[in-house]
């Protein structure tokens, strides 16, 4: 693999899942040392963090937490 990247891409370029560190919510991320200034660029997975208590994904921009919907079920 090339040694110019982060261990993450390889995985992406060897098939392995990638998982993501979950938290109820972004109170219980920061609660857990998990700040967005801390982690800029980050990947979490909120369980019923997003908009009405649903799960989500959030990404660190450096300063604050953004949520990023699921959306709907895959076919």
């Amino acid at each position: 693999m090339g040694k110019d990247l982060p261990r993450g891409h390889e995985k992406i370029r060897s098939g392995e899942q990638i998982q993501f560190a979950t938290f109820t919510n972004v109170a219980a991320a920061v609660a857990a040392g998990v700040t967005a200034a801390q982690f800029p660029r980050r990947i979490i997975h909120l369980s019923a963090g997003g908009t009405g208590g649903v799960p989500c994904l959030a990404i660190s921009d450096g300063t604050n937490w953004k949520q990023v919907a699921i959306g709907i079920s895959a076919i």
